[in-house]
């Protein structure tokens, strides 16, 4: 039996992504139906992918390049060639050059809406104010515009539904839970000495008052050390954090300015004790959940973790981690509650798992995409 041809595009995401790769693509991989093709970023990952799985290293710039803006034209000569039925784009710059290949190519389109970009661009800090303003407003009308020819949209958040109004009635929520393709085995620590971060690294994440909370649990316990693993958003951030690690040398950097795979992350996960979630309050964060907390709940890492209502009631059901004002830290006093408290009274099950996620992602391509 012949199998569909799926394209899953992004433009900065790599080929080996967490939730492209790792998860949608893994999925449907695993079914048989499928011939999965995933254009995305150049990767340092040399294993070869899943069957039914093929990768096409197609970008390589950096974030704010001028060859950023002829990728999309780049993915669009690559659709050409590869004819698929079904494209799965996770980019907003890749919405125009999807329904060009539709209108003369046909086939379904899905947008994966992985981030409310209008809400990243306007709230983050990687565009001057005036530029972010302009250029966050042309995301949105470009989404609006753009969803009578998307035939269904995949949301990373259950937030979306309410925030994103052009594609209700057409979504399927998909949350980032955690797939273990690595099979990372499950652990509980025994003390608190190896501090983790893990993911972006931006002031945007926190990665400044993560630090400087390792520096007070340092004084607290010198036998702390505390690993950075992710790739940094921005030079400047980059070079200040160079210095904070030139300072401590107990503090350590993986990658840093490159992508970092995703195997590498998780088990820099399962090899720490304590993970810090350190997030400042932002309007393009608040009614997400971080992808990385789920790995946490899944690996059984405890973690210390900003005030949020809806991170908190996805982790109190297993006292996974301690709610904590980083601004406020009494070093003696938080590892005394550390040491005391019983972290994963109760073991996660499959709710933290992509397995919850997976058949949802099925059953919309069977009633949406593959007809």
């Amino acid at each position: 039996m012949s199998k569909t041809k799926v394209v899953l595009a992004s433009v900065l995401k790599p080929v080996d992504d967490s939730r492209t790769y790792e998860k949608i693509g893994y999925s449907m991989s695993q079914t048989k139906k499928y011939e999965v093709n995933i254009i995305g970023f150049q990767s340092k990952n040399n294993n070869n992918p899943t069957a039914n799985i093929i990768w096409h290293h197609v970008f390589c710039f950096n974030r704010l390049s001028f060859k950023r803006l002829f990728a999309p034209l780049k993915c669009l000569k690559l659709l050409i060639q590869l004819k698929p039925s079904i494209i799965i784009f996770s980019t907003h710059e890749l919405i125009w050059i999807c329904l060009t290949y539709k209108l003369f190519w046909g086939g379904k389109l899905c947008y994966d809406v992985q981030e409310n970009y209008y809400r990243n661009i306007l709230y983050g800090k990687s565009f001057p104010i005036l530029i972010k303003h302009i250029l966050a407003y042309y995301v949105r009308f470009k989404e609006y515009l753009s969803s009578a020819g998307i035939d269904h949209y995949f949301l990373a958040e259950k937030a979306y539904a309410n925030e994103l109004s052009f594609c209700r009635g057409r979504s399927t929520v998909l949350q980032n839970k955690f797939n273990n393709i690595y099979n990372i085995k499950k652990r509980k620590s025994t003390d608190f000495n190896r501090l983790v971060f893990t993911g972006t690294i931006a002031e945007t994440t926190g990665i400044f008052s993560a630090i400087d909370l390792a520096i007070k649990l340092r004084y607290a316990r010198p036998t702390i050390s505390f690993k950075i693993i992710g790739k940094v958003t921005q030079k400047s951030t980059l070079k200040k954090l160079k210095e904070v690690i030139r300072l401590n040398p107990w503090i350590s950097l993986v990658s840093g300015e490159y992508l970092v795979d995703h195997s590498k992350i998780i088990n820099a996960i399962s090899n720490a004790d304590l993970a810090l979630v350190t997030y400042p309050k932002n309007r393009s964060t608040e009614s997400s959940i971080p992808t990385k907390i789920y790995e946490y709940l899944a690996i059984q890492l405890p973690f210390l973790m900003v005030a949020n209502p809806l991170w908190e009631k996805v982790c109190s059901p297993y006292n996974a981690c301690l709610v904590t004002d980083f601004k406020k830290v009494d070093a003696e006093g938080l590892w005394r509650k550390l040491v005391s408290y019983q972290f994963y009274s109760k073991t996660p099950g499959s709710e933290v798992l992509w397995v919850s996620e997976e058949e949802k992602l099925i059953q919309s391509m069977n009633d949406y995409l593959h007809k």
